[in-house]
Order: C-alpha cells, then structure tokens, then sequence
C-alpha cells in the first residue's frame, strides 16, 4: 500500500543513514477515505494525501531542521495494523526500502517537488541548510 509521511530534512537523513525510520501512523488511500472522495480518481487522491502529509512537515519544520519534505512508501501487508479514515496505523518500523520517492516541500506548502530516491542522498545537504 502506498502511504505518505511528513518529515524534516534531519529526519530523512536520519533515515537514510539507518535505514529504519519508527512512525505509528502514516496517510493512505483508505477505503473510507475513498468512499468519502469519490469524486477524485486515483492520481488526484494520492495528490491529496501528498498535501496532507506536506502540512505535517511544515509543523515539524523548524530552523534546525532543514527543508519540509514527504516520502511516499510502498508499506507491505504485514506491517498494517488498523485502518482509519485517512490513515493506517504501522505496526513496525518503515524500512528504507519501502521508500519510492521524496517530495520537498515549498514555504508555502502548495508546491511539491519530486526526487526519485536515488536523488536524495543528493539533494540532503542542500535540504540540511
């Protein structure tokens, strides 16, 4: 299942160098949150999520901790504990593997730039500053 989950840069370095990253929850295309958008196709409810996600790591950034970003992951089956409305809970730590791209995201939280993952070991420093 693809999820989104709202990070710092410090937090997607941390990730990288570990290559475990421990979230209770994560967003996701639930089937409640379908339901309650089924006027948006596939790609736009994936977007929505994104943007979801965008406005936690704006929260969580701060000067310290470099650029606002969002990974998207690609979550096995057996990791999923409950589902909610618009997120599901993980019943074990992500695993860097999981990760299928990074999104940094603008000041403003409306523009999302994507970084395949082999961009981001790339890009870190730069998010860092």
């Amino acid at each position: 299942m693809r999820v989104y989950v709202g990070v710092t840069a410090l937090e997607v370095q941390e990730f990288l160098k570990t290559s475990e990253f421990d979230v209770s929850d994560a967003y996701a295309a639930t089937s409640t949150f379908i339901a309650s958008n089924s006027d948006l196709d596939e790609e736009e409810v994936e977007y929505t999520l994104s943007l979801i996600a965008a406005e936690d790591a704006i929260e969580l950034k701060a000067d310290a901790t470099g650029a606002a970003c969002v990974l998207a992951l690609e979550v096995p089956q057996a990791i999923i504990g409950a589902e909610h409305d618009m997120s599901i809970s993980l019943t074990a730590p992500l695993q860097w593997d999981f990760v299928e791209c990074c999104f940094e995201v603008s000041a403003d939280g409306e523009e999302l730039t994507w970084f395949a993952t082999q961009e981001i070991a790339t890009n870190i420093t730069r998010w860092l500053a």
